[in-house]
């Protein structure tokens, strides 16, 4: 009788499971034998409506995707075993914009990544440049002029977990920028536009970005390159917020300027997370300059000619323009 029992339970509640996996939205859709990321951004002018309705279906799906992915899943008989260029996310997920480059996404926009290496965090949403000298960056500072300017003067809670909108104005958050760092060498790139119309940019070779504990500071190394005075983009300092001003500077530069952000110690040079009305004061070295539009980026340093021959083919990823 005991048998009987406990092999109805387990029919029930088979039949149940059964019900509610049918009634899952399939969001990981699979197209020939290959899972399909999300190859098709959206642009800047899209509605905000869309970006919420988009992130509503990804609260709600995340749980249940993971059921029907290839990757966390491989004995689907949908998975692709033969694709030898995965994302390097433990869960088989883009971890940033290179990955999806080498996906064959080619169009800027915003794009899911997952920097995190636990399966239970959801994505992180970004601007993805694909197209500055080669693509594959990863924007995790973007401003620009809009009808409502983002409040970029907040807490460190705010800076540490992120803000806005990527496909607006938006700060990707410290913690994400720390773990995606950590997980490859990655160079660092200034975009600057100016309202006279003139662009310039810098580059440094290396980026590295500490964690919470030691202040998320930031050191670059290698080569700087670019049109821009590499005093424009002067990083080697504990981040600072008006709430937390562990910077090297005893005259507190981010009470004083306004915004986040890796000061110097003179607190004179670039704050690209000014107070923006119409654009915002950058100054560097003595010149100060108004900005219109400014990304700050980060892409892996492996983009370069060797890189882009074995993977990208034509891709221009790390060429110059």
């Amino acid at each position: 009788m005991r048998a009987l029992w406990a092999c109805l339970c387990v029919g029930v509640l088979a039949a149940t499971s059964a019900t509610k996996l049918h009634n899952l939205p399939r969001e990981a859709q699979i197209q020939d034998g290959k899972l399909a990321m999300d190859d098709h951004p959206l642009q800047e002018d899209d509605r905000l409506d869309t970006d919420q309705q988009s992130l509503q279906m990804e609260d709600e799906g995340l749980a249940q995707e993971y059921q029907f992915d290839p990757f966390l899943n491989p004995n689907r008989p949908e998975a692709d075993k033969s694709n030898k260029h995965k994302p390097v996310n433990p869960a088989g997920r883009p971890r940033d914009c290179a990955d999806h480059l080498i996906s064959g996404s080619t169009t800027s926009g915003v794009y899911k990544i997952y920097p995190f290496t636990c399966t239970c965090n959801g994505p992180v949403r970004v601007w993805c440049d694909m197209e500055t000298d080669g693509g594959g960056w990863t924007v995790f500072l973007k401003r620009q002029k809009q009808f409502r300017q983002m409040n970029f003067n907040r807490t460190w809670a705010e800076y540490k977990d992120g803000f806005g909108d990527p496909s607006r104005e938006y700060w990707l958050g410290n913690e994400a920028l720390y773990k995606l760092i950590a997980s490859r060498e990655y160079a660092i790139r200034l975009d600057l536009k100016y309202k006279t119309g003139i662009s310039q940019y810098n580059t440094y070779s290396i980026v590295k970005v500490a964690n919470e504990a030691n202040r998320y500071r930031v050191s670059v190394q290698g080569p700087v390159s670019g049109t821009a005075s590499s005093n424009c983009f002067s990083l080697n300092s504990f981040f600072t917020t008006y709430d937390n001003y562990g910077d090297i500077n005893t005259g507190k530069c981010a009470v004083a300027r306004g915004g986040g952000w890796w000061h110097h110690s003179s607190c004179r040079y670039g704050n690209p997370t000014s107070p923006y009305n119409q654009g915002f004061n950058y100054t560097c070295y003595y010149t100060t300059s108004m900005v219109t539009k400014v990304q700050v980026k980060i892409r892996p340093k492996v983009c370069d000619t060797a890189f882009k021959s074995v993977y990208l083919n034509s891709k221009n990823c790390g060429g110059s323009k």
